[in-house]
């Protein structure tokens, strides 16, 4: 059954299904303004990442307050696998040649995230510092930004 799903997916992934925003259970219906702003931001962007590729994605969102400030991420399924347990992956990035984030580990917890099916993206919030978030509120040039992620396990 597996093979026939990869066969089916890979018949028509040339073709870029369009994105959907996935919350966790637990703020399905809560008003939140970051999560808000993400969907708004997928809506805008639907044919991000490549198909077959899980990949992660910074769209510029920083927030929070002096003790605890975060990073917003997008982690974009689309490969023809579904995500639907915790897991982690090692995050790389770097802005001009200076890194930001070099081999932070980062867990993705779908209680948090929400589960991953293809063609989805979930948010995920990274806490940073202040030095960081002026770091990445300074990136305006996207040619000199490189980002990475590698490693994604799902835990035992």
């Amino acid at each position: 059954m597996v093979e026939k799903e990869e066969k089916t997916s890979q018949s028509t992934s040339s073709k870029k299904e369009p994105l959907t925003f996935v919350r966790a259970d637990q703020y399905k219906d809560q008003e939140n303004a970051i999560l808000e702003a993400s969907e708004k931001f997928i809506n805008e962007h639907p044919t991000l990442g490549e198909p077959g590729k899980l990949f992660v994605f910074f769209p510029g969102y920083t927030f929070g307050d002096e003790e605890n400030r975060l990073a917003l991420f997008f982690i974009v399924n689309r490969t023809t696998s579904t995500i639907d347990r915790d897991g982690s992956f090692v995050l790389n990035l770097e802005y001009n040649g200076e890194p930001l984030f070099k081999d932070v580990t980062v867990n993705y917890e779908v209680s948090e995230s929400g589960v991953l099916k293809p063609n989805t993206a979930a948010a995920i919030p990274i806490k940073i510092t202040k030095e960081q978030e002026e770091k990445m509120k300074a990136m305006n040039d996207s040619s000199k930004a490189k980002m990475s992620f590698k490693d994604f396990k799902f835990k035992e």
